[in-house]
């Protein structure tokens, strides 16, 4: 295994390198593959004075080891010319193509004076030789800060993404994920697998709920309710937050009035919920509308559309019922 030569924590740094790293990026390790290279531990040695955590890597396996081992703590890779025709650049390139979001991760390639060299992978530095302690240095503490600014922007990307496309209440996808999630079904109409029916769920009296035991009360039925129905339906359907009170599922795959009856069915006509925000057991009662057969060349709104209207009726009868 590689060789760690001294742990940020014992390194001693001198006051030259303090000023060229202050304090390095992120908790990264520093790779140093060099076989034939007489210096190779002296550059370790300076990437540690400088503060960062270095291993030395004497052959392919080590680094193929260490990579594949701990490779979440490695923040960039120093290797040779000779290191990427020794088996380095192969194992490079299987773990760079093994995970996207290896593909971003630095290397720096140390090459021969005049020598023609191009990199086979993205985020490389090319570093001439013989190389300063402040060159190197330098290119490493940037290297490591790209790699920090990149997933800084992945993880800001994944949030905006969920804050766009989910409910922030009860965590179900929102209309707008319900409107991807329609369009995509009704472009790929090639058979079973595509087809789907839309149930159409909406809470009754929710505005009493919300009158007497307060907005605490009615979010945590919106929550509880989402949960009842995520835990109802088949594995790969899709359930959403229309907005207010109301929800929506996509039934993926139904082709038919049985599999779209068996799901009404079991999400029932309403649910007692106990809530931490209500001293007594609160009764919710649900209007489900739905339709089926849904022709390819409607659009989502005029699906979604249908099925409101079908939800309305069924709303509307279950009033009139009483009175007959």
């Amino acid at each position: 295994m590689p060789r760690a030569l001294r742990s940020r924590s014992q390194a001693t740094t001198s006051v030259m390198t303090r000023t060229i790293v202050d304090r390095p990026p992120g908790d990264a390790r520093v790779l140093v593959f060099a076989p034939g290279l007489d210096n190779a531990r002296v550059i370790a040695r300076w990437l540690l004075r400088a503060g960062f955590e270095c291993l030395q890597c004497d052959d392919a396996h080590e680094l193929e080891s260490y990579l594949e081992g701990d490779h979440e703590r490695v923040g960039a890779v120093i290797l040779t010319a000779f290191a990427v025709r020794s088996g380095g650049g192969a194992v490079l390139s299987r773990f760079k193509a093994s995970e996207p979001a290896w593909s971003a991760l630095p290397i720096v390639l140390l090459v021969p004076p005049g020598a023609m060299m191009v990199s086979p992978w993205p985020h490389t530095t090319l570093l001439t030789k013989p190389t300063t302690v402040r060159q190197l240095v330098g290119v490493v503490e940037r290297s490591l800060q790209a790699r920090v600014n990149q997933q800084l922007l992945a993880s800001a990307s994944d949030e905006l993404r969920r804050a766009a496309y989910f409910d922030t209440l009860t965590g179900l996808p929102n209309r707008s994920a319900l409107y991807d999630r329609i369009t995509t079904l009704q472009r790929d109409r090639r058979g079973a697998h595509s087809a789907f029916a839309v149930v159409f769920v909406d809470l009754n009296d929710f505005k009493r709920i919300n009158d007497e035991w307060g907005h605490v009360a009615g979010d945590e039925v919106l929550r509880l309710v989402g949960a009842h129905l995520v835990a109802t339906v088949r594995r790969g359907d899709f359930v959403a937050r229309w907005g207010g009170d109301e929800f929506m599922i996509l039934l993926v795959g139904a082709t038919g009035a049985e599999t779209v009856s068996e799901t009404i069915g079991r999400l029932g006509h309403g649910m007692v919920l106990t809530l931490q925000s209500a001293p007594d057991p609160v009764l919710v009662s649900f209007s489900v509308g739905h339709i089926e057969g849904i022709a390819p060349e409607l659009s989502p709104d005029e699906i979604l559309a249908r099925a409101d209207e079908r939800m309305y009726e069924h709303k509307y009868e279950k009033h009139r019922r009483p009175e007959q």
